[in-house]
């Protein structure tokens, strides 16, 4: 890689979100938060020793860098982490660069510089932009090599965040999909049946009208497009081409056209969702925490909020649609720098992280790693078992697809979401502007790719 490709790299990337951990405001953040608690009181987890058969006292010293925006309890795990890593093998230091606020920035003058860490920590909406520009070491040839790893021991659609093509470029360190808080209280004194993992989009429509007050909304469902996403794949429709080099034909189709009308209908005609609008006279509050809200479908990683609250809340899957039952993820994971010196020692270091270290990883957060998952008890978690449920049936998200998509074709899609909710009469005209955004959005990611190439 050139380094001229890397101050091409940071113009682009300048353009799109930096790598943060996944916030609460149904945007386009696109990892998951390091303070994304899953449990209150799963079992202690222990990480297993490491193959230590072979000496290590005369091997030459190595250290390795591992560039984070990890902080606080994050930060604390992967740093015990790495300790027990270090014991097993005492020639490899392990240097844990935490950057809580401007990491991407950061990553992105060290690639210019020929200076990265030699694992870094990546969000999911970012995969594809640093693996098109050559950033990562293709993971394949060490998961098959003399240090191997067991990818049936992860949850296969985890994986398939960081596979493009025949190659694996990053694999998982935390993650959340997206499923329905509901109010077990309010459910009770409405007199209605908790929903079940079978229900429907038209079974969520009519519990929110019934639960819909003067103080109260029935529901909130996340916003920006990927909080979109899991509607528009439910009725048949998608932003972009499997291939990800075309949003016509995608972006305006029959299928994302009926699901923004859903959409629009559910906080415009029906008002039982707050619209971005009315969400703003409530930042800063978890409108499900207080109760101004009877459901959400959202992310995991408020659940530890509700529970130290005391909420009598559950979770279940989303609903289904005319096509079926689908969500999406958000994921943070790790990549192996391919100027890296010392690939050999950061795989080592990368595959104890990922398998053994998600032992402790998992009392914070999901977990992709299944025999951690199943150690610390995440499956027998009443809330979390939704959660697990909505893996199966996770799409794979459109800025994964393309790395263009997001300062583009994304962004005029996100400002046909937010018409929607400006347009607060219920007569926007989806079909007009999904069309004008998708022919805009096709002419802009297309030059996008010219620029990035």
């Amino acid at each position: 890689m050139k380094k001229t490709n890397w101050l091409k790299l940071l113009g682009f990337a300048l353009l799109l979100t930096v790598l943060v951990a996944c916030s609460d405001n149904g945007g386009n953040d696109t990892s998951t938060s390091d303070d994304t608690p899953v449990v209150t009181d799963a079992p202690a987890g222990t990480i297993a020793n490491a193959d230590t058969d072979e000496p290590v006292a005369d091997l030459e010293p190595v250290e390795i860098r591992i560039g984070t925006w990890d902080s606080g309890q994050g930060l604390e795990m992967k740093e015990q982490i790495a300790a027990s890593f270090m014991a097993q093998h005492p020639h490899i230091t392990v240097i844990i660069e935490s950057v809580p606020d401007g990491f991407g920035e950061r990553l992105l003058t060290q690639l210019a510089a020929n200076d990265a860490p030699d694992l870094f920590q990546i969000g999911d909406g970012d995969v594809a932009m640093f693996q098109s520009r050559g950033a990562f070491a293709d993971l394949t040839p060490f998961i098959n090599g003399a240090n191997p790893m067991n990818l049936d021991d992860f949850f296969g659609p985890m994986l398939e965040v960081g596979r493009i093509g025949d190659g694996i470029y990053t694999l998982p360190k935390d993650f959340s999909t997206m499923a329905v808080f509901y109010n077990r209280d309010i459910f009770d004194e409405a007199g209605i049946d908790y929903p079940t993992n079978d229900w429907t989009l038209e079974d969520f429509r009519e519990i929110a009208l019934a639960l819909t007050t003067d103080e109260r909304w029935g529901a909130q469902w996340m916003g920006g497009t990927r909080g979109a996403m899991p509607l528009i794949y439910m009725h048949g429709g998608d932003v972009i081409a499997p291939d990800g080099q075309t949003v016509l034909g995608y972006m305006d189709s029959e299928g994302t056209i009926a699901a923004l009308e859903f959409l629009n209908q559910l906080t415009n005609v029906d008002r039982v969702i707050p619209s971005s609008v009315e969400l703003q006279a409530f930042q800063g509050v978890n409108l499900f925490l207080s109760e101004q809200v009877a459901m959400t479908a959202h992310g995991i990683w408020s659940a530890n909020q509700f529970v130290e609250a005391g909420m009598n809340f559950g979770t279940v899957m989303l609903p289904s649609g005319p096509a079926g039952q689908f969500g999406t993820v958000f994921y943070a994971g790790y990549g192996m720098w391919s100027g890296s010196q010392n690939q050999e020692e950061a795989w080592m270091f990368l595959n104890y992280l990922t398998t053994q270290g998600q032992h402790i990883m998992a009392q914070h957060a999901l977990t992709a790693y299944i025999p951690a998952s199943i150690a610390v008890g995440q499956p027998d978690i009443p809330h979390v078992g939704a959660f697990l449920d909505m893996v199966e049936v996770m799409r794979i998200f459109p800025e994964r697809l393309n790395p263009a998509f997001n300062p583009t074709a994304g962004r005029e899609f996100n400002a046909v979401l937010e018409e929607i909710q400006l347009t607060n009469d219920g007569s926007a005209d989806i079909r007009t502007l999904l069309e004008n955004a998708a022919s805009r959005g096709q002419d802009e990611m297309e030059e996008e790719m010219r620029f990035m190439d």
